[in-house]
């Protein structure tokens, strides 16, 4: 590889880092409100699991911007951030 190419590679890179910056920084904040609506939901009596909010999640996923992931790519990630939430809203 030329110099010139390592130098695109780490321009994207730091691109990268950047994006996942602040993906993290997002998760942070939608677990912090995924542990508070645990609390109101817990106060209320209510279930942790809302089916229907999780649908209405997953059909946004399908009717959002579309881009390189496909709708099943995003709906594995989201999966993931549901059930981590799910965790969150059950701890004390």
């Amino acid at each position: 590889m030329t110099e010139k190419q390592d130098q695109r590679i780490l321009n994207i890179r730091n691109a990268i880092d950047t994006v996942d910056s602040r993906i993290i920084a997002l998760l942070q904040e939608r677990a912090t409100l995924a542990r508070e609506i645990g609390q109101v939901k817990r106060e209320l009596g209510l279930p942790i699991l809302d089916p229907a909010r999780e649908g209405k999640i997953r059909k946004k996923l399908s009717e959002g911007p579309q881009g390189p992931m496909d709708v099943q790519q995003l709906t594995r990630i989201y999966e993931m951030i549901m059930a981590e939430s799910r965790r969150l809203q059950e701890e004390e």
